[in-house]
């Protein structure tokens, strides 16, 4: 194992390294969150299915609590350490707005085959329970779920100015830490493995490609939609959603709906 590493670049060393310590400190900050409040609950004499209905109606917020406050504390460190001069806010100020051709089609194609493939193989889409706080926690948490695991490896690259050979040693290593990291904080989202990977890879892409606006609109449009809307959602499944289905979706199905999508943008001679 030393050796391994010692093959690898420095950058990369240090990427990895404070990346697992970012899903550390979430993961350690949720099941933290989740005592806090699960002791005031018993100080308030609160029996047991009181608790567990307030903290499965709050996930979402806790959640993003736990993501927010991770990044918002290695942004930091990164930025007391003085490694870069990167910046997210002056990334920001460049942003352009306007979502791209690509993006445009990439969400309609996503929206449109993944709702013809619930219909056909998940059983119909009928009418959920629809809650509208419920509703939006799911679709603001999901957004900022996947898209602050983004914002954070953008700026860990930016900052230790990692090398183009190794985004794909990132990209993989990165993965298997989003998903460990997932697992313990929510260990009974089994059929949803296959979002968590098709998520993670589409921004990933589009981070490379330098198409942050795109990521962006990517997260916000098909990303939340998908989890407050139809129900794919990786906390409540879809028992708060605008909609509800009932079989499982097939892995394959999944794959290459998003395969198509990403090799339109590859592709694609649309602005």
């Amino acid at each position: 194992m030393t050796l391994l590493l010692t093959k690898l670049s420095a950058s990369f060393r240090l990427v990895l390294l404070y990346y697992i310590g970012y899903n550390v400190l979430f993961t350690v900050t949720h099941l933290s969150l989740f005592s806090v409040f699960s002791f005031f609950h018993f100080l308030l004499d609160h029996d047991m299915s009181t608790i567990e209905n307030w903290l499965n109606r709050n996930s979402w917020e806790i959640l993003s609590l736990s993501k927010l406050f991770s990044a918002f504390t290695f942004y930091k460190i990164v930025h007391i350490n003085r490694f870069s001069e990167f910046k997210i806010k002056n990334t920001l100020k460049r942003f352009e707005w306007m979502p791209s051709e690509k993006i445009i089609g990439i969400i309609i194609f996503i929206l449109i085959l993944v709702y013809a493939f619930i219909m056909q193989f998940g059983g119909g889409i009928a009418e959920g329970q629809f809650k509208e706080g419920l509703f939006y926690s799911s679709f603001v948490g999901s957004f900022l779920f996947y898209y602050t695991d983004f914002v954070i490896l953008l700026f860990l690259i930016k900052s230790f100015k990692l090398e183009e050979t190794d985004l794909n040693k990132v990209m993989y290593s990165s993965l298997i830490l989003f998903l460990l990291s997932t697992k313990i904080v929510l260990p009974y989202l089994n059929k949803f493995h296959i979002f968590l990977v098709v998520h993670f890879l589409s921004l990933f892409y589009f981070g490379r490609k330098n198409a942050y606006k795109d990521a962006f609109y990517y997260a916000l449009f098909v990303i939340a939609p998908l989890s407050s809307v139809y129900g794919l959602d990786i906390v409540w499944d879809n028992a708060y959603s605008l909609f509800s289905f009932q079989k499982e979706l097939p892995v394959s199905g999944i794959a290459m709906i998003w395969s198509l999508a990403i090799g339109y943008y590859q592709y694609s001679r649309a602005d």
